[in-house]
């Protein structure tokens, strides 16, 4: 997924947002979405925060997948948060968001702003690996989950297989710019994104980085031939 919350500035295509991310996931972002959901497996009392939020729709995987009742999406673009605003006032007459209590802000993952213990659930999607201070987001992280509160990440990856990762690589580095010149005018924001999940894949050994910040991990899936990977952990 492309994600506001990046070295890259995308704040200037946030209406393109949603579309892209469908489009170059090629619509199975909200299976992924919907896995993220089911591995916290959330009750209905639980507080929620989803970091690097975009345009809400791990928020809306929740109220669709899930009994919660309150959720708060947090992201560093006013653009992308006023997008989520809106989708909401769109979603307005679905039975799934009835007497559900969403807050959006505008937050730094490094610096939320939030109490100390205030959430049972964190989740980001697709966001932590541009995070610029990943340790210090984690941290405040480990700082604003209740002990034993659980953390999950989605985050893409490459596959194992040779014979997955290759056609892979051809379509993120070659197709995915073209798909980018087409659909939002401009390639870089495509070919940012590869550059980021080569260098996310290769240089980062994120279960190290989650032990560190006092994560346990629960575990960790590969999800679409390895396209994706899920990480549960909770705090110590």
């Amino acid at each position: 997924m492309i994600t506001a919350h990046t070295k890259f500035d995308f704040t200037s295509m946030a209406a393109e947002y949603d579309r892209c991310n469908h489009l170059f996931s090629l619509g199975i972002d909200h299976l992924w979405r919907k896995k993220l959901v089911r591995a916290v497996y959330p009750y209905p009392h639980q507080r929620i925060l989803d970091l690097c939020t975009g345009t809400g729709d791990v928020v809306y995987s929740f109220l669709k997948h899930s009994p919660v009742q309150n959720i708060t999406g947090a992201d560093i673009s006013e653009s992308m948060i006023d997008l989520a605003q809106k989708k909401q006032i769109r979603f307005s007459g679905k039975r799934w968001l009835n007497n559900k209590n969403v807050v959006w802000r505008m937050a730094d993952a490094a610096q939320t702003g939030l109490d100390m213990e205030s959430f049972d659930i964190v989740t980001c999607a697709f966001g932590i690996r541009n995070i610029p201070n990943r340790t210090a987001a984690l941290s405040e992280i480990h700082r604003i989950l209740k002990l034993k509160g659980k953390l999950c990440i989605l985050e893409f990856s490459l596959p194992a297989n040779p014979l997955l990762r290759f056609p892979y690589n051809f379509y993120l580095n070659r197709i995915m710019p073209l798909l980018g010149k087409w659909v939002i005018g401009d390639k870089e924001p495509l070919r940012y994104l590869a550059q980021s999940i080569g260098g996310w894949h290769t240089e980062v050994d994120f279960s190290n980085e989650l032990a560190g910040a006092g994560f346990k991990l629960i575990r960790k899936t590969s999800l679409t031939g390895g396209v994706v990977t899920l990480w549960l952990a909770v705090k110590n």
